[in-house]
């Protein structure tokens, strides 16, 4: 693994650079993490959000488009109409990988950064 180090780096400057890298990476996580929570708090905050989120949904479900997205918003659709928003709150901020496309995937963004 080629960590921006030269080609003649020293094992102790290697392992540095991955300690970095993780580092780093946990840093992101954290912030996202952070986000999503802000976002829950925020559709508990603001009950119109569900609707928004929903003609979001509904609109792209509606179009020709079809992309990676589009399985991930089939089940954006299934959930909003399904549970409430504390429950959606909680899946946001809930932390396990099988909820990450759905955390990665949330029709709520557009809102929530208007």
């Amino acid at each position: 693994m080629n960590l921006g180090a030269p080609r003649e780096a020293t094992p102790e400057i290697m392992s540095a650079l991955r300690a970095e890298k993780a580092r780093q990476a946990r840093i992101i996580e954290d912030r996202e993490r952070e986000r999503l929570h802000d976002l829950a708090d925020y559709i508990v905050a603001h009950p119109e959000s569900l609707i928004q989120a929903k003609g979001y949904v509904d609109r792209f479900l509606g179009s020709k488009a079809h992309s990676a997205l589009h399985w991930a918003l089939r089940d954006w659709h299934e959930i909003l109409e399904q549970r409430t928003l504390a429950e959606i709150a909680d899946l946001l901020r809930d932390d396990a990988e099988r909820t990450r496309y759905l955390r990665e995937t949330s029709p709520f963004a557009r809102s929530f950064n208007a």
